[in-house]
């Protein structure tokens, strides 16, 4: 088996150097999209009128910290305490139109969270 040189040794460990660059680089990008995001959905979520509820979902919209797992994502919604209550409001019921509030924030911020993800990713890398 041939021994590596120093020079390729040093190679491999600026390479890995700037994997772990962009890695870092991509969650706080994401984090910054996330952020975005959860803003504009807490602000397009409906305040419930007088519930028997304790919490509002307006109140509870939640984003998780960006995970590695193949593409580096983050998670955006509802807490545990008002999640299994969303689908009534933003789908509708029987007795209830649908308010697509999750659609039309969605169709307001992809461009928004796309650009801020982009200008944050080439921040922290340095471009």
């Amino acid at each position: 088996m041939a021994r590596q040189d120093d020079g390729t040794r040093d190679i491999a460990k600026e390479l890995d150097k700037l994997a772990r660059k962009r890695v870092k680089a991509a969650k706080v990008a994401v984090q910054a999209g996330a952020e975005i995001f959860a803003e504009g959905l807490e602000r397009n979520t409906p305040s419930g009128r007088s519930s028997s509820h304790r919490m509002h979902m307006k109140n509870n919209v939640v984003y998780s910290k960006p995970r590695e797992d193949g593409e580096i994502y983050s998670s955006v919604g509802y807490g545990k305490e008002t999640a299994s209550r969303l689908h009534f409001s933003n789908f509708g019921t029987i007795k209830q139109r649908p308010q697509h509030f999750i659609e039309r924030t969605a169709n307001e911020l992809t461009e928004i969270v796309l650009r801020k993800v982009q200008e944050v990713y080439a921040r922290e890398l340095g471009l």
